[in-house]
């Protein structure tokens, strides 16, 4: 195999004409509940290579959108593409770093990015060669399905305009995943569901697997402290906290959400609050007692953590307890088969891999058989789709 590439330039520099949040995309899922810290993110990501980002070189300039980072079997991989799969996979947590962070892990991002593009190539290009198809209604049911999560009052229309794409350029996105969500059926259709034996032999040799913590289901509202030092103006912070929990509590809580997304300082607010399911160790230990010690359904007193104060409503609680195989043999018999399945296209795509020609336009050939230096790894085996992508 002939596999031609040089070191892509750098991440900063690619993404210098600036990056546009998106407003359904994993950035502004609600905070992975490992402390309330999520809170603390910054609302949208500004651009790397903007303000607070690393500069692109004086004598590089900016790349456009058009232009070619790499060709795959002759496929083009642009700076939009780029742009795009950053956004949506890492932009509010890379632009949340301090510049000397992003420096050191811009090298890993990078890789990281142009391996899921190289690996999507791939897999576009494979579902072109075995004819799979994407109707029209296939695609409108599609940008339904991501109509239906825009919040109310926003149109699709905004939603593009807003993620500085076109409805199009959406449109595109779907009919690529719709695509590769075919071949992976096709390629995986011979796998058969692990048998009854198998699955048992599976449980019993990872018990561990099968013991479910205690764990709450909660949401909160947080009133940020943060930066803050001045004690009259943190008094002042726990007095708006104490006014709105006493306001919450006099309507039995039944407008918990409508007030979080009014006045809490976390990202969550998007979602009323909802931080969903945690287990003991997940969040900083003022918020974890307070919330595991309150009943469903109940506002508790302010709680003061070093993000502010959070006035907590638990939604629900599960008791821990060791599962048995009844209990879990469904979803275990699907996840062995996913696994199995996702063996399968790994195989498949790595075929894909060992075979591809990969260069950047302009650079020499590697010698034959060579993997050129910052040449993208061999990407690892995809889960099974579930549905095409939004971005």
């Amino acid at each position: 195999m002939k596999n031609t590439t040089t070191l892509l330039p750098g991440l900063a520099t690619v993404l210098g004409l600036g990056l546009m949040p998106l407003a359904i995309t994993a950035q502004d899922a609600p905070p992975a509940p490992k402390s309330p810290e999520a809170p603390a993110a910054p609302a949208a990501p500004a651009a790397p290579g903007a303000t607070g980002g690393a500069p692109a070189p004086a004598d590089r300039p900016l790349p456009k959108e058009t232009d070619i980072i790499l060709e795959v079997d002759g496929t083009p991989i642009t700076v939009l593409d780029v742009r795009e799969l950053f956004t949506a996979r890492y932009g509010r947590q890379f632009e949340s770093m301090p510049a000397e962070q992003r420096a050191m892990i811009e090298p890993q991002i990078q890789q990281m990015v142009m391996n899921e593009l190289v690996q999507k190539t791939l897999l576009n290009n494979a579902a072109d060669k075995e004819g799979m198809k994407v109707t029209p209604e296939e695609i409108e049911e599609a940008l339904k399905g991501i109509a239906a999560q825009i919040p109310e009052g926003n149109s699709l229309e905004d939603f593009a305009k807003t993620a500085g794409v076109s409805l199009d350029r959406i449109r595109q996105q779907i009919s690529t995943d719709t695509k590769v969500r075919k071949l992976y059926e096709k390629v995986t259709a011979d796998v058969a569901a692990p048998a009854e034996a198998e699955v048992k032999k599976y449980f019993e040799e990872h018990p561990e697997e099968f013991e479910q913590k205690a764990k709450v289901e909660a949401a909160h509202i947080l009133i940020s402290t943060q930066g803050i030092e001045d004690p009259a103006q943190l008094a002042a912070k726990e007095k708006i906290a104490k006014e709105l929990r006493t306001e919450i509590v006099a309507k039995k809580g039944e407008n918990f959400a409508e007030m979080a997304g009014l006045h809490s300082d976390c990202p969550s607010k998007a979602q009323g609050g909802d931080l969903g399911e945690f287990e003991k160790g997940q969040m900083v230990p003022e918020f974890e007692a307070a919330a595991f010690a309150q009943e469903v359904g109940v506002i508790g007193e302010c709680v003061k953590t070093d993000f502010g104060y959070h006035i907590i409503k638990v939604n629900g609680k599960k008791e821990a307890k060791t599962l048995v195989l009844a209990d879990v043999k469904e979803d275990l018999t699907k996840t062995l088969l996913d696994k199995a399945k996702s063996e399968k296209m790994g195989a498949f795509v790595e075929g894909l891999r060992e075979k591809a020609k990969i260069k950047q336009p302009g650079a020499p050939d590697a010698p034959e058989g060579a993997a050129a230096p910052g040449a993208p790894e061999a990407p690892k085996a995809p889960a099974a789709p579930e549905k095409p992508e939004a971005l």
